[in-house]
């Protein structure tokens, strides 16, 4: 750290005349004493030490170099003065003797000695001043840089926090838009917007008769937006026809007429391949305004895309042909088409995946009544001890079930498993079947790999883990 000579206050400014007039005054009452009470030696020369050396002294160890010097300088001066008064016939030789000039130089140069030792003592001083003063204005800048950190840290917290309703609770909400009229699916998906991210104004349009309709739109202080833009209005021509999502700044960068949006997603159907609308962020708070942002309005645009796709294919279809009468779950038919979906976003998104085997044993042993009725009493079982996002299938196998867990790990499944087949063995000892071939439910498990690129791996998976299930406390 490079440190700035400054000149001591005592030899500056008022500083100075404080040592003058110290120095003046001292030597000046020693004189005056002199005169008054010691007539018989005028200038004290025979007193030893010499009255002088108080004043020398307490002015050079005070103040320093320069004041010492003055004062060692007055000092022999008035000695001097005083010492040729009191020779009255002063010879060359006697102007020669050290008697005259010693203590004149003895003054003189002590108190610029004295002076000197004091001076390093106030550059000490000075200099160590100067590093406090620099310490205190670091402390006060690593401070104050603390504070902010500790702001951001709050800030980021607090974002982190919002964006903490997991892609699993979010994905949970999304869920329960496959059960709603596509009317109420505009509507429930901008509220999603709304309650995740905090949007202030967005809007769905839906692509018909080559050109996009404005579906649903939330405001806060703008007006509605036009109900019908043409086909070729950017950017969401270009979402639509690229089937990505555009930003502002994208939209800036390519001088797009219509760039008065923040994010703009594309509406995919469940397999993805095909936009059939765009979804538009058009105004919502500047932090909340990034990528994690961008990413998740791309996953609840392609949430709003597969829940329309489900209700419409729960309007022309009906339950009938994708679930099974008896056991109100979806049927083996729907189970390969509903897993790809699954399969396709998790892949996308990076989602954990996992699915579930489980075989009735002996079921194929039973009359058709006891069938029926074991079939009931094992969906509700299994339902029971799902989440409302988990998909429950029938397997081609009779009396077997395939269960698939969104966003769920191995291990999660494998304690899913655990859970129904206890469930299954207290239900069995309900109803007084104690025979062991009633007892070992078959199970298998298994999770989508990073290396699986069609479900047909998945499913070969849960197949080669098919065992009897072992219950664990």
């Amino acid at each position: 750290m490079t440190v700035t000579r400054i000149t001591p206050k005592a030899i500056t400014g008022k500083g100075r005349l404080v040592y003058l007039l110290e120095t003046l005054l001292g030597l000046m009452l020693i004189t005056v004493l002199n005169v008054l009470l010691f007539r018989s030696d005028i200038g004290f020369m025979q007193v030893q030490p010499h009255p002088y050396w108080i004043v020398v002294v307490l002015i050079a160890v005070r103040y320093g170099f320069f004041p010492g010097f003055f004062a060692g300088f007055m000092a022999a001066l008035l000695y001097l003065l005083f010492k040729a008064a009191a020779i009255t016939d002063i010879s060359l030789l006697e102007l020669r003797s050290m008697d005259l000039w010693g203590p004149p130089l003895l003054f003189w140069v002590t108190g610029m000695a004295l002076g000197e030792i004091r001076q390093g003592h106030i550059r000490e001083l000075t200099n160590a001043q100067i590093a406090l003063k620099e310490s205190t204005r670091l402390a006060g800048e690593q401070k104050k840089e603390m504070q902010t950190l500790e702001q951001a840290k709050v800030e980021m917290d607090t974002r982190i926090f919002s964006q903490e309703h997991t892609l699993s609770t979010i994905y949970e909400a999304a869920q329960a838009l496959r059960t709603l009229e596509a009317e109420s699916i505009y509507m429930a998906i901008l509220d999603l917007l709304r309650q995740y991210l905090d949007v202030e104004e967005c809007s769905i349009y839906m692509m018909e008769n080559n050109t996009f309709q404005l579906k649903a739109s939330k405001r806060t202080t703008s007006p509605r937006p036009r109900n019908v833009l043409g086909q070729e209005t950017e950017p969401l021509a270009t979402v639509y026809r690229e089937r990505k999502a555009v930003t502002i700044d994208m939209a800036l960068r390519n001088d797009f007429d219509n760039a008065g949006l923040l994010i703009a997603a594309p509406v995919l159907t469940g397999s993805g391949m095909e936009a059939v609308g765009v979804l538009v962020v058009e105004k919502m708070p500047f932090l909340k305004f990034n990528p994690a942002s961008i990413r998740m309005v791309e996953l609840i645009a392609d949430w709003c895309g597969s829940s329309l796709e489900n209700a419409l294919l729960h309007h022309n279809t009906r339950e009938k042909l994708i679930t099974d009468e008896i056991a109100d779950v979806y049927n083996s038919k729907y189970l390969r088409r509903r897993l790809h979906e699954e399969f396709l976003r998790a892949k996308r998104y990076g989602l954990e995946l996992s699915i579930i085997y489980l075989e009735i044993p002996g079921f194929t042993e039973r009359i058709p009544e006891e069938q029926q009725a074991t079939l009931v009493a094992f969906a509700s079982v299994i339902q029971s001890h799902l989440r409302n996002i988990d998909l429950v299938f029938m397997h081609d196998t009779p009396g077997a079930f395939v269960v698939v867990l969104p966003t769920t790990p191995i291990a999660g499944a494998r304690v899913v498993v655990n859970n129904i087949a206890r469930a299954y063995q207290a239900l069995v000892i309900m109803s007084f079947e104690l025979e062991s071939n009633a007892m070992a439910l078959r199970v298998g498990t298994a999770a989508m790999a990073e290396t699986m690129q069609e479900t047909d791996e998945l499913l070969a998976a849960m197949a080669e883990d098919i065992h009897d299930a072992v219950i664990t406390v």
